[in-house]
């Protein structure tokens, strides 16, 4: 019994840090999370402090990098700049050196990227 527990406890660190050294993303959360980690810890006063960002990364049908997009929105869904402009700059660089999104079949796609905002902190990133 007590193997059993070890094994449970142990495995799920055991992957995430093989996640993390390869910084490969295959569409998931958590690689997605390591990706972001940094400025998620470093961005504590951003303005406005609540609100959204959206980042729309579209991929070639060979799954390279084709075109990126975003959105930025306060809590009353109505368009603004966090930071002035400065902390998408951030996050779209960040965006950009992502690698190895899993892709079904070879034709154009995009993948989504939505962080929230709350309280002048990266709250949640999904």
């Amino acid at each position: 019994m007590k193997n059993i527990f070890i094994i449970i406890v142990i495995l799920p660190l055991f992957a995430l840090s093989q996640e993390k050294e390869t910084n490969n993303l295959v569409g998931e959360n958590i690689p997605l999370r390591i990706a972001f980690q940094e400025i998620k810890m470093s961005e504590s006063d951003i303005t406005p402090r609540n609100g959204f960002i959206t980042i729309r990364r579209l991929l070639s049908k060979n799954g390279q990098f084709s075109e990126i997009k975003s959105f930025q929105i306060d809590e009353d869904y109505n368009n603004i700049e966090f930071n002035n402009g400065e902390l998408l700059k951030k996050l779209e660089s960040i965006t950009l050196g992502l690698k190895g999104w899993k892709r079904d079949r070879d034709y154009e796609n995009f993948s989504l990227i939505r962080i929230k905002i709350k309280d002048g902190k990266i709250e949640e990133i999904f």
